[in-house]
C-alpha cells in the first residue's frame, strides 16, 4: 500500500488515456492531467489502464508515466487522499506481477486484474485454475488487488458469487469491479465483506463495486460500496452527489433523502442509456461536446471516434439534463 491511504467506498472513474490528433496516437499528457485534475477535484477516484483507458494497448513505460502524472497532478493540487488504481492487462501471471510491481514503484494505490482472454478456452472451466492465476499475482504484488469481472472481454469467464466470497479472504485483494451487470451476485458478496465476522478477519476493506453508473443507488441499497463507471468522467459531481445523498439516506433512514437520490439517479440512467447505445467510444466524443473539446481526442486503432453528426446530435440531447445537473453543482 502506497503511503496516501487505502482504498475506501465512493465513486471511480476509469479514466479516457489521451491521445494526440495528429496520427502519432501519442500520449497527450496535458489533457490527461487536466481530465485527471476535473475528476480528482470532484471526489472521484481515478483507474488509470483499465477498458475506458484502452489499458491493453499501453506499453510498460507508459503506463508508469500515466501513473506518475496523475500522482504529481494530485499532490499539485493537494489532493492526496484520491486514491489510483492501475489496470493490470498481461495474459500470463508472471507479466500481471511485473505490472503490479510497476504500478506500486510509479505511485498506485491498488491494481485491478482481468482473466486473460486468450487462452480462457483451455482454461476458463477451471475454477481452482483461475483461482490460482488471481493469488498467485496478489501473493506477490506490492498494493492490493482487485479483481475485475467483464465476461465479454475475459473469453466468456464470469466469476459467480460462491467464486468471490472464497477469493475475498485473500489478506491482499481488496474487492471486485463487477461488469457482468448483476446487482443480485454483488448483494451476496457485499453481505459477507461487510459482517463483522469478516472485518475482524481481514486487514483491507473489500470494495464490491458495479461496473457502470446506471444503477449506482440500487447498488448502494444492496449494501455495495460505489461504483467505478466510464460516464463518471462525463458527469463525476453528479454521479458522487447520488453516492453521497444515497449512503446518507441508507445511514440515516431517511426517505427524503432517499428520493433525492432517486431523482439524480435517473436523470443519470437515462443519459447513460444514450452512452449504452454506442458503446464506451461515445464517451470521448461526448467530452468533447459537453466538457472541453481538447478532452475529445482519438483512440489507438483498431478503436475509432463517433464522427458521424447523427451520434453527435445523439450525443447532445440525450445528455443534456445530465449537465444542466452537473453544472448546477
Amino acid at each position: 500500500m502506497s503511503a496516501t491511504q487505502s482504498l475506501r467506498p465512493g465513486v471511480y472513474a476509469p479514466i479516457l488515456t489521451h491521445f494526440q490528433t495528429d496520427g502519432t496516437e501519442q500520449i497527450c499528457f496535458e489533457s490527461f492531467n487536466s481530465n485527471i485534475a476535473r475528476l480528482g477535484k470532484a471526489g472521484v477516484g481515478i483507474l488509470i489502464g483499465g477498458t475506458l483507458g484502452e489499458g491493453p494497448f499501453l506499453e510498460r513505460d507508459e503506463r508508469i508515466a500515466l501513473i506518475k502524472s496523475a500522482r504529481e497532478t494530485l499532490k499539485g493540487l493537494k489532493l492526496e487522499s484520491i486514491p489510483i488504481i492501475s489496470g493490470v492487462t498481461g495474459s500470463s501471471v508472471r507479466e500481471c506481477i511485473s505490472q503490479a510491481k510497476d504500478a506500486g514503484s510509479a505511485g498506485a494505490d491498488a491494481i485491478i486484474v482481468v482473466a486473460p482472454a486468450y487462452f480462457s478456452f483451455v482454461y476458463g472451466k477451471n475454477k481452482p485454475a483461475i483461482k490460482d492465476f488471481f493469488t498467485s499475482i496478489a501473493d506477490q504484488s506490492p498494493v492490493p488487488m482487485m479483481i475485475y469481472n467483464i465476461p465479454f472481454a475475459a473469453g466468456g469467464i464470469d466469476l459467480d458469487a460462491d467464486f468471490l466470497v472464497d477469493i475475498s479472504e485473500h489478506q491482499n485483494i481488496a474487492g471486485v469491479k463487477l461488469t457482468c451487470f448483476n446487482i443480485a451476485k454483488g448483494y451476496r458478496v457485499a453481505l459477507h465483506v461487510n459482517s463483522a465476522e469478516y472485518r475482524a478477519r481481514h486487514p483491507l476493506p473489500f470494495l464490491v463495486l458495479p461496473g457502470c453508473t446506471d444503477y449506482l443507488l440500487p447498488a448502494i441499497l444492496g449494501r455495495q460500496h460505489g461504483c467505478i463507471g466510464g460516464p463518471a468522467n462525463l458527469y463525476p459531481k453528479l454521479c458522487v452527489k447520488i453516492f453521497e445523498t444515497g449512503k446518507k439516506a441508507m445511514e440515516t433512514g431517511n426517505m427524503e433523502l432517499l428520493l433525492e437520490a432517486q431523482k439524480l439517479q435517473d436523470i443519470v440512467t437515462e443519459a447513460d442509456s444514450v452512452i449504452n447505445n454506442f458503446g464506451f467510444v461515445s464517451i470521448k466524443t461526448a467530452m468533447g461536446i459537453h466538457v472541453d473539446k481538447s478532452l475529445a481526442g482519438v483512440f489507438r486503432k483498431p478503436l475509432y471516434r463517433l464522427e458521424d453528426e447523427g451520434s453527435i446530435q445523439e450525443l447532445r440531447t440525450g445528455l443534456a439534463k445530465a449537465f444542466e445537473v452537473e453544472n448546477s453543482l
